[in-house]
């Protein structure tokens, strides 16, 4: 007991040695160490979330998009696809991914008792940027492993789980389809 007490301590000591809010939040590599440090502080038991609710209190805005009142919260390290954005099937047709991801994000959401969200700064419009758990589990990452949402290839996260779903053909993966930032490009 003893010995998982100092190890708690010095897992403390080395998670808040950087805080997240100094973190540049547009720099891949402080969002890797927010993560990082998030699972030491996890370990230590010494975290504090954002917020933590029961999840039926969220509303969906998007795939990667959540808000609870005014609070409104991106999900680190996903790309879901675009509100009006449809997907490629294996078929030569298309299908409404966004909806999907939305609908998906939602179901996960509604169903957790409990939903911790850990903030790493905000982005240009204000909006929160933190990883979600449900009852625990990842929120990007189950929506990547399911092929509704394109992982962060630039800040290295959820690259296993999209393997694993590009592996399946689950959804998104099931057919080329374009990127959220590219479809913004062409139709904004």
């Amino acid at each position: 007991m003893m010995k998982r007490t100092i190890v708690g301590a010095v897992l403390a000591i080395a998670a808040n040695t950087v805080s997240a809010q100094e973190l540049p939040v547009s720099d891949p590599i402080s969002a890797k160490i927010f993560l990082e440090l998030r699972s030491i502080q996890q370990l230590a038991g010494v975290i504090d979330p954002l917020l933590t609710v029961p999840g039926e209190a969220f509303r969906i805005i998007e795939g990667d998009f959540i808000a609870l009142g005014a609070l409104r919260i991106r999900l680190v390290g996903i790309d879901a696809p675009e509100i009006a954005q449809r997907c490629n099937r294996s078929d030569g047709g298309l299908w409404e991914c966004a909806a999907k991801s939305e609908d998906r994000v939602r179901e996960i959401l509604r169903s957790a008792e409990r939903v911790e969200c850990f903030g790493n700064g905000r982005d240009p419009y204000g909006y929160y940027i933190a990883s979600c758990t449900a009852d625990g589990e990842d929120v990007g990452a189950r929506l990547v492993e399911e092929g509704l949402a394109w992982p962060d290839e630039e800040q290295g996260y959820y690259l296993p789980e999209a393997a694993r779903a590009q592996a399946g053909s689950l959804g998104i993966w099931q057919a080329e389809t374009e990127r959220p930032a590219e479809w913004r490009k062409q139709h904004n």
